[in-house]
C-alpha cells in the first residue's frame, strides 16, 4: 500500500471512530429521553413539548453558526436535530402503547 493509501486508511479509521462515538452518544441521549418521559408522566405533563423541541433545534443551529469556520451547515444541523427529536418521540409514543 502506498503512503497516500495508508494516510487515507488512517483518516477513514478516525472517521469510523467518530461515527462509533456518535452512535454511543445517541444511545445515551435516547436513554435520557426515556428518563425525561418517565418524569413527565409522573408530573402529568404531555410527552411532547414543542417549546422544548424548538429550543433544542435552536441550540443545534446556534452551534452551527458559531462553527462557521468548520463548514457546519445550519440547515444540516437543524435537520439532524429534527430527526433525532422525531425518532425519540416516535419511540416514546410506541413504547407507551406496548
Amino acid at each position: 500500500m502506498s503512503s497516500e493509501e495508508n494516510k487515507l486508511e488512517e483518516i477513514r479509521k478516525k472517521i469510523d471512530e467518530i461515527d462509533a462515538e456518535i452512535v454511543d452518544l445517541l444511545i445515551k441521549r435516547v436513554q435520557y429521553a426515556k428518563q425525561a418521559k418517565e418524569e413527565k408522566i409522573r408530573m402529568n405533563k404531555p410527552v411532547r413539548n414543542r417549546q422544548r423541541e424548538n429550543e433544542v433545534i435552536e441550540k443545534w443551529c446556534a452551534r452551527a453558526r458559531r462553527g462557521e469556520d468548520w463548514n457546519l451547515s445550519e440547515e444540516m444541523m437543524k435537520k439532524i436535530a429534527e430527526l433525532i427529536i422525531e425518532y425519540t418521540l416516535k419511540m416514546e409514543i410506541e413504547e407507551g402503547n406496548e
